[in-house]
């Protein structure tokens, strides 16, 4: 004697009509926010616009007062560590080259040891640094 599953056909034609023909239920998305993330976040809004750099570290790769040296150790630096942003900065006289961002100066220590095998002048700098910086 068998006994036929009645219930089978029915969950499959709901489950077709769920998936396949209601797609409009799907199409509207409203985000609630906590109040005390929207306040922080103002708060940081707030912050950003009276002090739009963050105090962090930066790793120095090197120093030079010549820009045509600071182009050669550019070209090195790259070289030997393409997976790593560079950029220099001009502070009279001198012109730095600056790779890193970090929040604090343990966060920069790795980086800063994996540098100095192939810079040996080089070392961390606390400096000013955008925020943008840091979301990029």
């Amino acid at each position: 004697m068998k006994v036929r599953k009645w219930w089978v056909p029915i969950l499959l034609k709901s489950l077709f009509v769920l998936l396949f023909l209601e797609t409009s239920t799907a199409q509207q998305l409203e985000i609630v926010m906590n109040p005390g993330v929207e306040r922080a976040r103002e708060k940081f809004m707030e912050r950003k616009l009276d002090h739009p750099y963050f105090r962090g570290w930066r790793i120095v790769v090197g120093i030079t007062r010549d820009r045509r040296e600071l182009d050669l150790m550019e070209r090195e630096f790259r070289r030997k560590f393409p997976e790593r942003k560079s950029q220099w900065v001009f502070s009279d006289p001198f012109f730095r080259l600056l790779t890193g961002q970090f929040y604090s100066r343990w966060d920069a220590i790795p980086c800063l040891m994996e540098v100095r095998r192939e810079f040996p002048g080089a070392f961390e700098m606390n400096t000013d640094i955008p925020y943008e910086d840091f979301l990029k």
